[in-house]
């Protein structure tokens, strides 16, 4: 099937479920058996019947089952959020002693587990610059376990040469990690890249309602997929039933909204393109882009609707304020993948370690959502005006 049939039809069994469409919400802690032996299969996963709530329902299952196949991946699992799914990543697979690779560009929580949780753990980190490639092969040591990959770039957009950089881990027999919440396997799947394990935020464009937190894992190790398992049975986490319900809804529609996202977004980028009061826009699909070519060659038809521009000067802190706190349409506030438009100023100098970041000018992020982009177009051209 085309991945827009696979989104509408993947997990769901109307006849297992008297004809229901979406499949309903089992809302449970307590799971009954006909026999002890039933219920002794089902706990000890001979089965592969959940024996208790916390190991899922059939909400669930349907819920996995169709990321697995939009992933191509043969095991998925979803956790309470994003980050979770990171973290849950790290932990599964590091031990004392170990040593990761961490792209410079990582999204800023996962920098902050590294540098705390997982250096009290007594593992070490190193932050590499994304624009890497191949030469990964020398930050390599004998105890480098895991690299983490995350394109683009959170806040900044670079690009990594994920095929150069896998095929370098393989030879070194070093595990490969993904975050590809940005594009989502829509426009980029990890796993068929060679990445051995892909994690997504399904709170940004398969939630796409700003009122959902999950993440999922997914992989076609089995070796990493029972690590993976091990640690979710041993932290608990669970993911109620309806917000699982929610995600799978928000998955059937995922395609159209993104392709609404992209869209307007080159529209906007068009727009930004003219005014004075910009002197630099960083957006992968965007022609002459420091990292359009690799994009253009691993993503290819899109992405999200999340860039950031630069002002045409550094500008002092009121004026910021006044320029964002003025803004009708876009709304201020963290995350993104939601149907409404977001902006924020950021700084990515304090985010960074590996590399440095080259410009002095304000930097500003926008997620464009599914407002008429005429009306984001009016908002930022009145914002122009304040400053």
């Amino acid at each position: 099937m085309k991945e827009r049939t696979t989104l509408i039809q993947a997990g769901r069994k109307p006849k297992a479920h008297s004809g229901m469409v979406n499949t309903p919400i089992y809302q449970t802690s307590t799971v009954l058996f006909e026999t002890l032996a039933d219920y002794e299969a089902a706990s000890t996963q001979k089965t592969g019947d959940p024996s208790y709530g916390i190991a899922g329902t059939p909400t669930h299952r349907g819920l996995t089952d169709a990321l697995a196949q939009w992933e191509g991946a043969d095991h998925c699992l979803v956790t309470p959020s994003g980050l979770a799914a990171i973290t849950l990543t790290l932990f599964a697979l590091l031990s004392p002693g170990d040593h990761v690779l961490m792209v410079d560009t990582i999204y800023g929580p996962s920098r902050r587990f590294a540098l705390k949780e997982l250096k009290r753990l007594g593992i070490e980190t190193t932050f590499y610059d994304p624009l890497i490639g191949a030469n990964i092969a020398k930050l390599i040591k004998k105890n480098t376990k895991l690299i983490f990959l995350e394109a683009p770039g959170s806040l900044t957009f670079e690009m990594q040469d994920v095929p150069a950089i896998v095929k370098v881990a393989k030879q070194k027999k070093v595990l490969t990690a993904f975050d590809n919440s940005w594009a989502t396997p829509l426009y980029f799947k990890p796993l068929e890249h060679g990445v051995d394990i892909s994690v997504q935020a399904l709170t940004k464009f398969v939630g796409g309602h700003s009122d959902l937190l999950m993440g999922s894992i997914a992989t076609n190790n089995k070796d990493i997929w029972k690590r993976l398992m091990d640690a979710y049975k041993h932290f608990g986490l669970y993911v109620s039933a309806e917000q699982a319900a929610l995600a799978a809804r928000g998955l059937r529609t995922v395609e159209v909204r993104m392709k609404r996202h992209f869209e307007s977004a080159m529209e906007i980028i068009k727009w930004l393109q003219k005014q004075s009061k910009i002197s630099k826009i960083i957006y992968p699909p965007l022609a002459g882009d420091a990292g359009h070519k690799i994009w253009k060659r691993d993503f290819g038809s899109g992405g999200a609707g999340l860039f950031t521009f630069l002002l045409d000067k550094a500008y002092p802190e009121k004026s910021i304020h006044v320029f964002i706190d003025g803004m009708k349409v876009f709304g201020i506030g963290a995350s993104w993948g939601g149907y409404e438009s977001l902006i924020l100023r950021i700084n990515p100098e304090t985010v960074r370690t590996a590399t440095k970041w080259p410009h002095k000018q304000t930097a500003i992020r926008v997620h464009i959502g599914l407002e008429h982009p005429d009306d984001l177009i009016a908002d930022l051209a009145a914002g122009f005006k304040r400053l």
